[in-house]
C-alpha cells in the first residue's frame, strides 16, 4: 500500500471523526467519564419568534423625576399597529412655584421660607404614541413621540409652619381643570414581554382662576398654570 493511500485514508478517518464531534449535542464530564447530553433537555428557555413579536396590551408603573421633585404614575397601553398605540396614564406629583425659596439646614433638613400651600397634580390622560424609524433602527431601540390630554385634579393643602409634610395633607381642597402633555422617548430590549423605557414630558395644565403656593412681597402670587417638566422611567409587562 502506497504512502499516498495511507495518507488519504488517515485524512478520511480524521474528517469522519470531526463530523461526528460536530454533530454531538454537548459534552459533560462526570467522575472522569465523558457524558453526552442534549442541549434542549435541561429546560432552559429559548427565545422564539413569538417572544420577539409585539404584544398588544401592556401595563406598568412610571417613576417621575422633574423640576418639581419626584412623582409616581401608572399606565395601560394598547398597540393598534406596529407603530401606533394608545394609552391611559394616571400620575401623582407636586407642582411647585419657581419663586419658592428653599433653605437647606444641617439640623432641620430642607424647608421653605415662603411656602404657604402644597399643590399636587393628579392627571388622568388619554393619548397616542407613534413609533419613529421602525425600519431604519435595530429593534431593541424603539424611539417614539407621544401626547395626551384629559382631566386634572389639583389638591391644595396649607403648608405646616413647622415643615411637617404629613400634617399638611389634612384640611385641603380640590380644584379641577383640563390639561395635557407632549413628550418623546424610547423603549429598549428585544424581549417584548417586558416594558422598559424612558419618556421626557412637558405637562401643560392651565388654572384659569389661578393657584397659589408661596408668599411673595409686592408680586401677584396667583399662578395661571401648574405646568411641569419630567423625565419618566417606565417599567411594566406586556401580554
Amino acid at each position: 500500500m502506497s504512502r499516498k493511500m495511507i495518507r488519504s485514508g488517515s485524512t478520511l478517518i480524521l474528517l469522519a471523526g470531526l463530523l461526528a464531534i460536530l454533530n454531538l449535542p454537548a459534552i459533560a464530564q462526570e467522575g472522569g467519564r465523558i457524558v453526552f447530553t442534549d442541549p434542549k433537555a435541561d429546560g432552559d428557555a429559548i427565545l422564539g419568534e413569538e417572544d420577539l413579536e409585539p404584544r398588544r396590551h401592556a401595563w406598568g408603573a412610571d417613576l417621575m423625576i422633574g423640576t418639581d421633585g419626584f412623582g409616581l404614575g401608572f399606565f395601560y397601553s394598547y398597540a393598534f399597529s406596529d407603530v401606533v398605540g394608545g394609552f391611559a396614564n394616571l400620575s401623582f406629583s407636586e407642582a411647585k412655584d419657581d419663586r419658592q425659596r428653599d433653605v437647606v439646614d444641617y439640623y432641620y433638613g430642607t424647608y421653605s421660607l415662603n411656602k404657604t400651600h402644597y399643590v399636587f397634580r393628579v392627571p388622568l390622560f388619554l393619548g397616542l404614541q407613534y413609533r419613529l424609524f421602525k425600519d431604519e433602527i435595530v429593534d431593541n431601540f424603539r424611539p417614539f413621540v407621544n401626547g395626551g390630554a384629559g382631566p386634572v385634579m389639583l389638591y391644595v393643602t396649607p403648608a405646616d409652619p413647622n415643615g411637617d409634610f404629613l400634617s399638611s395633607l389634612g384640611g385641603g381642597h380640590t380644584k379641577y381643570t383640563f390639561g395635557g402633555f407632549l413628550g418623546a422617548g424610547a423603549q429598549f430590549g428585544f424581549d417584548r414581554s417586558t416594558v422598559v423605557g424612558v419618556n421626557v414630558r412637558y405637562y401643560m395644565i392651565p388654572v384659569p382662576e389661578g393657584i397659589s403656593s408661596v408668599r411673595v412681597a409686592d408680586e401677584d402670587v396667583e399662578l395661571p398654570n401648574a405646568n411641569g417638566f419630567y423625565i419618566t422611567l417606565n417599567f411594566g409587562t406586556a401580554f
